[in-house]
């Protein structure tokens, strides 16, 4: 025990010296000291530790044992090149983890995760808002401090405490507490007074106070009764899902649409009277039983909302029958608008008025990126060349094709094309403009339903150009262009 104890206390330099690499169980040779230098000796060591992870680990050990440092954190950057998962040459070189991968520093770390940020976003159609990321269609209303009610539908704030405070909504009208029973009896708040179905029917019945139903791509202003305008939000719906296909998704607000109950009120309401201004410029109402009011104001805020005007006359059998293809064409009309908007002459037309209005209809259109021919065109194809999906077992899917190209070939047949695309919708040839809205559905029927490829890509540029705002004249005009090239293959598919 002595001697034991006489050896621990010898002074250094001897040969019982300690080193301090004891316990990492290197050969006699490799720790006793002053026979060599360690940083002599590293290089031969890390030349027969080669590539070998283990090998150069153990290196690593030696070194840190012998002071070595910036040799040592050669032999660990080398250790997970060869190994990147090793996970203790990571930490040694101070590495961060996230997601089993390894970053150098914190910086490199957070880049990487900006960019996978931006990545997923783009995939899922997120935008940046605020300090995180949104839906894009999100985005309009949060633009407005707007939030998510318990339904999923976007209210303001102060619809939110109306909502926690009892209050419910009957279409676009909040009700008090006090008063929901009223319409739990089935009636529907009219001004002041609470009225059955049918008076309130009647009272809706006027211009001026029009029901003002929401759904779900759509608000709709409409004289027609109840049901009827349930009828026509179905059909708009629909044709929702047929426009998608030709200019992809909608973002933002409901669309307004106006739907009126009879010929009469349409004319009233596109032309004006002594207690309505005019809803149009350019007088395509005369022409066809729906189209787009530039001018329309709400008569009760008089703010500017514009939007597809038709008509659905459910007191006659063939108002019945036109109705559905008033709707469709109505509110495609509000859609084509949504994605080529004319947001200068808007402005000044807010802010200067009537003072303004006569120059308003020239620059407004002249705004647009998007032809005539092919906002028509689109107008048309939802509303008379749509697949109808509700014909049931052994109907014929096709029908409204089929009716509308009958019409063509019953007028004299298909026109030029270079006509169809350049002749400008005029109200002083009904007939003949009815005509050309009928072969511009065509020409876009064919894009999407013909199957023929090189028609069909033109489109798909088209649709990309009005996704990403630019490139309209271009993709158009290879649209134009491919029409053209394969107007034979166009009168096979339409049958003329």
């Amino acid at each position: 025990m002595i001697s034991i104890l006489l050896l621990c206390l010898a002074p250094l330099g001897g040969a019982a010296q300690l080193s301090p690499v004891a316990a990492h169980d290197f050969s006699a040779v490799e720790i006793r000291g002053g026979q060599e230098d360690p940083a002599k000796q590293y290089s031969a060591k890390r030349k027969e530790a080669g590539k070998d992870p283990e090998k150069l680990w153990e290196l690593y050990l030696w070194c840190e044992a012998y002071g070595l440092d910036k040799q040592g954190r050669s032999c660990l950057r080398a250790v997970v090149k060869a190994n990147p998962d090793h996970k203790e040459a990571h930490e040694k070189l101070g590495h961060l983890e996230y997601e089993g991968r390894w970053f150098p520093s914190q910086k490199k770390l957070d880049k990487f995760k900006a960019k996978e940020e931006l990545r997923i976003a783009e995939e899922e159609g997120l935008v940046r808002w605020k300090d995180g990321w949104v839906k894009l269609e999100d985005l309009p209303f949060l633009e407005r401090g707007m939030a998510l009610d318990e339904n999923g539908e976007w209210v303001s704030k102060e619809d939110l405490e109306k909502q926690a405070a009892g209050w419910v909504k009957q279409d676009l009208v909040w009700v008090s507490p006090d008063e929901i029973e009223n319409m739990e009896k089935g009636l529907w708040k009219c001004g002041d007074k609470w009225l059955d179905l049918d008076k309130a029917n009647e009272w809706h019945s006027k211009l001026e106070r029009m029901w003002k139903i929401p759904g779900d791509y759509f608000l709709l202003y409409t004289t027609c009764d109840r049901d009827v305008a349930m009828q026509a939000m179905d059909h708009m719906d629909r044709g929702h899902r047929d426009m998608a296909r030709i200019i992809g998704g909608m973002t933002g607000d409901l669309l307004h649409v106006a739907m009126l109950r009879n010929i009469k009120q349409y004319g009233v309401f596109a032309a004006g009277s002594e207690r309505n201004q005019p809803t149009e410029m350019l007088g395509l109402s005369s022409i066809h039983h729906a189209y787009y009011g530039e001018l329309w104001f709400d008569a009760d805020n008089k703010e500017y909302h514009a939007g597809g005007v038709g008509y659905w006359d459910a007191s006659t059998e063939n108002g019945s029958r036109f109705g559905p293809h008033a709707a469709r064409h109505a509110a495609t009309l509000s859609m084509i608008e949504a994605v080529d908007p004319s947001p200068e002459s808007l402005k000044k037309l807010r802010k200067k008025g009537n003072s303004y209005t006569e120059r308003f209809i020239g620059e407004f259109y002249k705004e647009k990126n998007l032809p005539q021919w092919f906002r028509y065109g689109a107008a048309s194809y939802v509303e008379r060349y749509f697949v109808d999906q509700f014909v049931g077992a052994g109907g014929n899917a096709n029908w409204p094709k089929d009716w509308s190209v009958s019409n063509i070939a019953g007028r004299g047949g298909l026109r030029p094309l270079k006509d169809i695309f350049s002749i400008e919708l005029a109200p002083n040839d009904p007939s003949d403009a009815g005509k050309l809205l009928n072969e511009r559905g065509l020409l876009v029927a064919f894009a999407l339903d013909g199957k023929c490829a090189p028609v069909a890509n033109a489109l798909g540029a088209v649709k990309a150009a009005i996704r990403s705002g630019k490139g309209h004249k271009k993709a158009i005009g290879e649209l134009e262009l491919a029409l053209l090239k394969h107007g034979k293959e166009l009168r096979a598919f339409a049958g003329l």
